[in-house]
C-alpha cells in the first residue's frame, strides 16, 4: 500500500511537471506564446495599477477617517475638561463660603486659655 501510494505521488508529480513543461515551450517557443506572454504581462501591469490606485484610495479613506476621529475625541475632551474645570471652580465657590460660613459662626466663641 506504501508502495502505491509512492507510485501515485511520482505519477502526480510526472503529470504536473509535464503541463508546466509544456506550457513553458507555448509560452516561449512559439508566436502565440508571445502573444499570450504579451498579453499576461499588460494584464499583471493593469491589474497591479488598480491595485495602486485602491491602495492609495484606502490610505486616503483611513488618513480622512483617523483626522475625523481625531476632531471628535479633541471636541469631546476639551468638553470633559471644560467640565472638570467648572465643577473643581464651583467646589472651590462652595469651600470658600463654607470657610466665612464658619468663621462667622466660631467668631463669638471665646478662645481657649
Amino acid at each position: 500500500m506504501n508502495n502505491e501510494h509512492k507510485d501515485n505521488k511520482f505519477w502526480f508529480g510526472f503529470f504536473i511537471g509535464g503541463l508546466i513543461g509544456a506550457a513553458i515551450i507555448v509560452l516561449l517557443g512559439t508566436k502565440e506564446g508571445k502573444k499570450i506572454e504579451k498579453l499576461l504581462e499588460k494584464k499583471g501591469k493593469d491589474v497591479l495599477e488598480d491595485l495602486g490606485d485602491k491602495v492609495e484610495d484606502l490610505k486616503e479613506k483611513v488618513v480622512e477617517e483617523v483626522q475625523e476621529k481625531k476632531e471628535i475625541l479633541t471636541e469631546v475632551a476639551t468638553e470633559k475638561l471644560d467640565e472638570t474645570l467648572l465643577h473643581i471652580e464651583t467646589l472651590q465657590q462652595q469651600g470658600l463660603q463654607n470657610t466665612q460660613k464658619l468663621r462667622r459662626a466660631f467668631k463669638n466663641v471665646p478662645k481657649k486659655k
